[in-house]
């Protein structure tokens, strides 16, 4: 019988359960020290939030157990909401904005 591992960048946990809880702690830590100004709002401190939330969203799947589910979407929010304060805008739609306003110019 196969044991199945659940690690993240080069940690190892023992279910499950134990890196949800770790990996949303650390979600939520950063998130409170951009909001407090200890590390700025920029999208490589963001992204520190993304891939720990993404790396759950990939072992969860579609379904996120509903004990997480509230924690888990509001970190979402709290990530959207820091990514819109800092006017940030994905590279795609960058370089479309710049070609409709260059397209009127």
């Amino acid at each position: 019988m196969t044991t199945k591992k659940f690690s993240f960048e080069s940690r190892e946990f023992s279910s499950l359960e134990e890196m949800t809880d770790a990996l949303l702690h650390e979600a939520n830590e950063q998130i409170v020290r951009i909001d407090i100004g200890n590390v700025s709002n920029v999208n490589e401190n963001r992204n520190y939030v993304k891939w720990r939330l993404l790396h759950l969203q990939y072992y969860f799947g579609d379904i996120i157990p509903i004990q997480i589910k509230s924690t888990y979407n509001s970190l979402w929010s709290q990530l959207y909401r820091l990514e819109h304060q800092d006017e940030y805008r994905h590279p795609y739609l960058k370089s479309l904005l710049e070609k409709i306003k260059n397209a009127n110019v």
